[in-house]
């Protein structure tokens, strides 16, 4: 079982990771905004990693719950690293 040092460290970097694909997924999305559709085959390529880094944004939040679920059973209030 992992220790409440491990979980807030696999918290602060999920979190982190979760601003690294949002970053990405605006980049991309802020790139695909004006094109018409039928959307450019040049651009098919972006659209589609942005399908796929809101999939793994949607798992990354799953794990996310999972963790600050189970630190909350360590019964401790302050999750981030002092």
């Amino acid at each position: 079982m992992p220790t409440f040092h491990d979980l807030r460290s696999r918290r602060r970097e999920l979190l982190d990771e979760l601003d690294q694909m949002a970053e990405t997924v605006a980049e991309l999305t802020a790139m695909l905004d004006g094109i018409a559709e039928p959307i450019p085959e040049e651009f098919i390529e972006h659209h589609e990693h942005r399908a796929w880094l809101q999939r793994q944004q949607a798992g990354v939040l799953v794990i996310l719950h999972e963790t600050e679920r189970t630190l909350l059973e360590f019964g401790a209030d302050d999750w981030d690293e002092a």
